[in-house]
């Protein structure tokens, strides 16, 4: 009996779902087209019937009809095997039904409550004032659903309830709390701002509320002032004490915080067509960046960036501009998110504002400030090092340690070793330092991704490198890491199934060579050595296989020495573990030396010297 999947692809025609998305063109038994995940001349995107598989040669994504629309979209696999299902007309039943009609509940419960916040807000004078104030147009509070909940114990809950929702379905939604003591029921959110947060598709799954006072006191002091306008925010906004500024939709079945990023559903597509995503704080600063223009923006809404919406930005992108505040927990808060992001592959950029304004105060006062913020946004390495030494005195020796401490981490964290020597170069004529002590204290030092696995930043949201992540319930970023290294692993799989057998066991027999996942390593096997024993073909390798033929079968005829060009593969790739294996061992003697253990030291010392020579071989011949 099939599975759902094999139902599904058994049903639908992969080349038929694409020309939906692609114009493609015949070539040969294959098709072809300009690649819809980034920018090109020449086609390099074929799809190829007979396997029900696509890839693009050009960026190296590939799949087959899950994969491409999961992104196209953004999706991730459930919705996209939900909607493929719908499409092919298959019941996906493994999900209980009381289940589904639960989750189906909550959706309509929270679109419900969006509809009445919404209305609230427009009769509201106050909530209108705050929302003007800030430099919200009209057409922006409707494309973003602003809402206004109001002071009221259960204005909300007694809406819903006539409505014909049970008060334990609004409580389930995140909407309401309920008293355990008396066991009545009241509003989660009273006298707030209301933002909707909607899931890739656009469904509301939860809210955010900014909290605003309109009592008597507050709309005194707001009459009181010249401009109504006290640090920088309209007077009646201030939070009393004991009340959160903001305020979010609790985890529930329909909103999990760490896979959602507020804005996604609008800013996807321009995300994809931009080829970069710009990173932003809070809600305000969303929705102002999408009203200047800047629609390729979401926001993080008052929570870490996590693996999990990485990877979903990951499929529709390669470049990450931060912009978060430039307070002390704004500053923190980009170091964590850009370490993340450095090991999904990023390229990395920061996006600042001159005046030292946030983006929504920026794009208030001139949305071109905010605008070109996001086009100069400087590489992150450039920009730390232009923080750096505008903060400090390069000619002190205290300054000295103190750009060293701002910037080495993020050079360490360079996955080129060409870019490393670039600053390490920069850095020792800068600070009128030789290489050499440079060389040494990058050696020292773990990178950013090292400092929050440590967790000696005090941040709670630490192990990035090699530990499941909890809240993303997958693995993180190095075990997905689509840089060059990723790229070098799939070509040089590809070639290894195209030269000659004699050349593949000559040349492999001594290799510096580990895949990064224990499945690539066993595809190793089978393709690098065909008579390996021993190895268990899973589904999932199936199908990689088939993907290796067909990526052979496409370039095979365009290259002209595939012998030659497996031999430049195979080094570049052993290269990249070498450095990997290095960087390592960096972090290793970072420990063992806070650990004090000096024989460690001087064994992982030894083990680099060897590394390094290894490197230096590969990189003469």
């Amino acid at each position: 009996m099939l599975s759902p999947v094999e139902e599904i692809k058994s049903r639908l025609n992969i080349v038929e779902f694409i020309q939906g998305y692609v114009r493609l063109q015949k070539a040969g038994v294959n098709f072809r087209a300009n690649c819809p995940f980034h920018s090109e001349k020449t086609p390099s995107f074929y799809v190829t019937p007979s396997r029900q598989m696509w890839h693009c040669f050009g960026c190296n994504k590939g799949g087959d009809i899950f994969q491409f629309l999961m992104e196209i979209e953004g999706h991730d696999f459930p919705e996209a095997l939900k909607l493929l299902a719908t499409r092919a007309g298959i019941a996906i039943t493994r999900e209980d039904p009381r289940i589904r009609s639960e989750r189906n509940r909550l959706y309509d419960v929270n679109e419900e409550a969006a509809r009445i916040f919404q209305q609230c807000f427009s009769s509201h004078t106050g909530a209108k004032e705050y929302i003007a104030q800030r430099g919200l147009t009209s057409d922006t509070v409707a494309q973003f659903r602003v809402g206004f909940a109001p002071q009221s114990w259960d204005f909300l809950l007694n809406a819903l309830v006539k409505k014909g929702f049970t008060k334990e379905e609004i409580e389930h939604a995140g909407l309401a709390i309920k008293n355990q003591e008396k066991g009545s029921w009241y509003d989660r959110f009273r006298s707030r701002i209301m933002f909707p947060i909607a899931d890739a598709s656009g469904r509301v799954i939860g809210f955010g509320g900014r909290i605003v006072d309109f009592s008597p006191e507050a709309l005194k002091r707001t009459t009181s002032s010249s401009t109504g306008v006290i640090d920088g925010e309209p007077s009646f906004v201030k939070a009393t004490e004991g009340q959160a500024k903001y305020i979010n939709t609790p985890q529930t079945m329909v909103y999990d915080k760490s896979s959602v990023l507020y804005g996604f559903d609008k800013a996807k597509q321009d995300i994809r067509g931009h080829n970069q995503v710009v990173l932003v704080e809070g809600y305000m600063d969303c929705v102002m960046s999408h009203q200047a223009g800047v629609t390729h923006t979401v926001a993080v809404s008052g929570t870490a960036l996590t693996s999990r919406q990485l990877q979903m930005l990951k499929r529709l992108c390669d470049t990450m501009i931060c912009s978060f505040d430039t307070d002390a927990a704004g500053e923190s808060a980009t170091r964590r998110s850009l370490a993340l992001a450095s090991e999904f592959d990023f390229e990395r950029k920061v996006a600042h504002i001159h005046t030292g304004k946030d983006p929504a105060d920026a794009v208030r006062e001139n949305p071109q400030l905010w605008r070109e913020a996001v086009e100069q946004a400087k590489p992150v390495v450039d920009f730390y090092v232009e923080k750096a030494f505008g903060e400090h005195d390069p000619a002190t020796p205290i300054g000295k340690k103190a750009i060293a401490d701002m910037v080495l981490p993020f050079v360490t964290d360079l996955f080129d070793a060409i870019q490393q020597d670039h600053w390490v170069k920069q850095l020792a004529r800068r600070l009128d330092v030789s290489e050499e002590s440079i060389r040494s204290e990058l050696g020292r030092r773990p990178g950013l991704v090292g400092t929050y696995q440590s967790g000696s930043s005090g941040s709670a949201s630490s192990n990035l490198r090699t530990q499941p992540n909890e809240d993303s319930g997958a693995y993180t970023g190095s075990q997905h890491r689509e840089g060059r290294r990723e790229l070098l692993e799939e070509k040089f799989l590809t070639l290894c199934a195209m030269v000659p057998e004699a050349v593949r066991e000559r040349e492999l027999k001594d290799h510096h060579i580990v895949f990064r996942s224990a499945e690539k390593q066993n595809l190793f096997a089978l393709v690098g050595f065909p008579a390996s024993p021993g190895v268990v073909q899973s589904p999932s390798m199936v199908q990689d296989l088939e993907m290796f033929k067909f990526k052979s079968e496409v370039i095979g005829r365009d290259i002209q020495n595939a012998e030659q060009e497996f031999l430049v593969c195979k080094r570049e790739l052993e290269k990249e573990c070498i450095k990997e294996k290095m960087q390592e061992r960096q972090i290793e003697i970072a420990q063992k030396e806070k650990e004090g253990n000096h024989t460690a030291v001087e064994d992982l010392v030894k083990t680099m010297a060897n590394l390094n020579k290894i490197l230096t071989q590969l990189s003469a011949s």
